[in-house]
């Protein structure tokens, strides 16, 4: 038994040596690739505008080539997005490939078929992370589908009941910035961890902003609020550093030091390259299929300016990548502790 776990330990345990010596050196390692599979949708959310981009994908064969060049190059984790993923007929096949290669595997879904293909999801993912906006009503209107709250909740009960951790996403904008507390007592009641990120006025065009509604006073309190939950017990999460970083938004850092088009990027699903989807309208990025995907992870242009941003799953890896002691602290906590009801003192 212990043999057999050793062997199966060997290529993350290869793979994070490599990262380390890219750390120490400063060089480029694609050590996370997030892999937008499909920008169709089912849904119309309203904030945002991902489905309005769908347009040419590559084939199954296409993803499985980007997955096994750029884990031959020392990718350990393989992060699987839309749109719906899961809309792609071939998507679970494309999951059960990057599984087979060893790498730690996660989906982002609005979780409307995750019921569907629970037995597959169950073989090859390590993580699921499912959008929620709010309690039914909010939820419901802003995803602009009846029904839909019932499936999250209904989605995360079956992908914890078959192993796989769960996390959920909710973006807040002018229509849920009062979900937070109902958010995280059903994070308590279902078990799972709940990240808080603000809404942009565009997906893919940082220089836009967010939406107007979040000034600075609102993130600062936002940030304030999540910051006593987390210290209360309660299931955020979010990382302190990502936090502090919120409560100084709309500047919530610098793009020319983030880690994204260094350690961690995202392939589009024609096959565009770019550190993350929210510069992608800021410079001429190269294409795999043309160049091979290790070389346009490497060559890739890197912003050098700009206000950072608080796409939560970028700044807890750039906080990772920058050896940030709480946020490795918390993402291990995150993949080891199942969130459950606090324990309650009687008086």
């Amino acid at each position: 038994m212990i043999t057999r776990a050793v062997r199966k330990a060997l290529p993350m345990i290869e793979r994070s040596a490599r990262l380390g010596f890219a750390l120490a050196t400063r060089r480029r390692l694609p050590y996370s690739v997030t892999f937008i599979l499909t920008h169709r949708c089912n849904f119309q959310c309203d904030y945002c505008d991902i489905p309005a981009a769908a347009g040419d994908e590559m084939s199954k064969d296409e993803f499985c080539a980007a997955i096994d060049e750029l884990a031959g190059a020392g990718m350990a984790r393989a992060s699987f997005s839309g749109g719906e993923v899961l809309l792609r007929p071939d998507a679970l096949a494309i999951l059960g490939h990057a599984k087979s290669r060893g790498l730690f595997t996660s989906l982002n879904t609005n979780g409307w078929l995750v019921g569907r293909h629970i037995d597959a999801l169950a073989s090859s993912l390590d993580m699921m992370v499912v959008s929620i906006d709010g309690p039914e009503n909010q939820h419901d209107l802003v995803r602009r589908k009846r029904g839909s709250y019932k499936r999250v909740l209904g989605a995360i009960d079956l992908a914890r009941s078959r192993g796989i951790a769960v996390a959920t996403i909710t973006v807040l904008s002018r229509q849920n910035l009062s979900v937070v507390d109902d958010v995280l007592a059903l994070a308590e009641k279902h078990g799972f961890w709940a990240y808080f990120q603000p809404a942009y006025a565009d997906c893919f065009e940082h220089a836009r902003g967010l939406d107007p509604a979040l000034s600075a006073d609102v993130l600062a309190a936002l940030a304030r609020d999540l910051g006593r939950a987390r210290a209360a017990g309660l299931p955020v999460a979010a990382s302190p550093g990502f936090l502090e970083r919120l409560g100084r938004g709309p500047a919530f850092g610098d793009c020319g030091d983030c880690h994204a088009g260094r350690y961690f990027g995202t392939v589009l699903p024609d096959g565009v390259v770019v550190p993350c989807h929210l510069v992608s309208k800021e410079a001429t990025y190269p294409n795999g299929r043309e160049i091979g995907f290790v070389r346009a992870f490497l060559e890739m242009p890197h912003p050098t300016r700009g206000p950072g941003c608080a796409i939560s799953p970028y700044q807890e890896s750039d906080l990772i990548f920058h050896l940030d002691a709480r946020a490795i602290a918390a993402a291990v906590e995150r993949f080891s502790r199942t969130p459950g009801p606090r324990a309650h003192s009687r008086g």
